[in-house]
């Protein structure tokens, strides 16, 4: 049966094999036309028309010539990462780190971190100073900005670009993203840290060959962040991945979130922080006192110090969060049945004490199948990957997009990355702590 289309149409149909186009070249290059049209299908005639399009519209480049295949070299063509700049935010209660970034998410100028006690309104006053003076200074004059990425603790409405309840920042229901828009009439997209920190290691860290993958962070708080079937798995109300709120010690203390013996209260730094400051004062020996002068300013990787240094109180310390953990991601494994986990921390690295008690508890509470596949891997990007994360956001949205203007009024997640939602984490009980990365 013959279909007639009407201009709409085909105008859609048009902008859709662009996009496609665009995206091959971004993944794939430096690509041949010839190999463009036998990945996505479209004729010759077809990739050279678009190619030609995106070339004069700068978002594709040449880049020489290819291998011939018995007649003229093919000439080779690349995304042209340099047609725009990203602005990468990333917040948490202690501080804000700002980056410059080309369309591919790679720094182009170093980015500037800078230290705040603020919380409320003035922290996002704060906020829309800084990524204001980013915005009037430097690279970003010379180019079009396409895109704000931001990353922060809370319950987040990504679609809408509002964080929803963040206990660390004193924010509810504050329309950040809408609010920066506005201001800055550019596109602005808000995530959780923890989702962001998934998204970047999905594009750019550890977990890339995954199409099902749960990024744990082990920090001021517990939060993971879930990829299944290649798509970010949110739940019912975006809360989904509320890891430090399992529950798995009936008898242990009452949480911030009115539940009893979460995995946080086990396992989140202020928490291990607390037990190690308070076994101190009680007189326990420890080899950490002679490390720092205040014990208040013990750090994560000065327990882990001291914990491979046989240290009594630092090895109980991290043998107990160690254990919780395994248990709770034997549970996690047992539910979900993932390809891969992807440890973030400084507790959790390559060098790690912890570690090795989080493998053994793991192998001894979960299934036996799916614990024997699964693959526990620390993080690639550090720090960073909250800020590789919400590159990544606009980049998506820029490609999925820049051709489908419909498309980025109904939503504004990657698809082929991972988000969550995590709310904030426990405080310390009695002072602050150092900052856990």
């Amino acid at each position: 049966m013959k279909t007639n289309r009407g201009p709409a149409d085909l105008k859609l149909l048009q902008e859709m094999n662009r996009a496609k186009v665009l995206e091959t070249i971004r993944a794939s290059g430096p690509i041949a036309r010839v190999d463009i049209a036998r990945q996505t299908h479209l004729s010759p005639t077809t990739v050279a028309s678009l190619v030609s399009d995106l070339i004069t519209d700068g978002w594709v480049r040449s880049v020489g010539e290819g291998r011939s295949r018995g007649g003229r070299k093919p000439t080779l063509l690349e995304f042209n990462a340099r047609a725009g700049y990203i602005v990468a935010v990333d917040v948490t209660d202690s501080y804000l780190t700002i980056a410059l970034t080309d369309l591919n998410a790679q720094e182009l100028e170093q980015e500037r971190t800078i230290p705040h006690q603020l919380a409320g309104d003035a922290l996002a006053e704060f906020i829309g100073a800084e990524v204001g003076r980013v915005l009037s200074t430097g690279g970003a004059r010379e180019l079009p900005v396409v895109g704000i990425g931001i990353s922060t603790p809370g319950l987040v409405d990504a679609g809408a670009g509002v964080i929803r309840y963040s206990l660390k920042l004193n924010w509810m229901d504050l329309p950040l993203g809408p609010t920066l828009a506005q201001r800055f009439h550019n596109l602005v997209y808000v995530e959780n840290d923890t989702n962001a920190a998934a998204i970047g290691e999905k594009w750019f860290g550890a977990g890339r060959p995954f199409a099902n993958m749960v990024y744990v962070s082990i920090g001021s708080g517990v939060g993971a962040g879930l990829i299944l079937n290649g798509e970010v798995f949110r739940g019912f109300t975006g809360s989904a991945g509320e890891l430090g709120h399992m529950s798995i010690d009936k008898g242990g203390e009452r949480c911030e979130c009115g539940n009893i013996g979460c995995l946080e209260n086990l396992v989140a730094w202020p928490a291990i922080w607390a037990r190690v400051t308070k076994a101190v004062k009680r007189g326990v020996p420890t080899v950490i006192t002679e490390i720092v002068d205040n014990i208040d300013q013990v750090t994560p990787e000065i327990l882990n110090k001291a914990a491979l240094a046989g240290d009594q109180l630092a090895v109980n310390a991290l043998t107990e969060a160690g254990v919780s953990l395994g248990i709770g991601l034997a549970n996690l494994i047992n539910l979900l049945n993932p390809e891969a986990i992807i440890l973030g921390g400084s507790l959790l690295g390559e060098k790690s004490f912890m570690l090795q008690h989080v493998r053994k508890t793991m192998a001894t509470h979960g299934l036996k199948v799916p614990g024997a596949a699964v693959r526990l891997i620390p993080n690639q990007l550090g720090e960073k990957a909250r800020l590789f994360g919400v590159a990544s956001i606009v980049l998506h949205n820029l490609l999925a997009t820049k051709f489908w203007p419909s498309f980025a009024e109904q939503s504004a997640e990657p698809s082929l990355a991972g988000e969550n939602q995590r709310a904030g984490s426990i405080a310390a009980p009695d002072s602050t702590p150092p900052p856990a990365n």
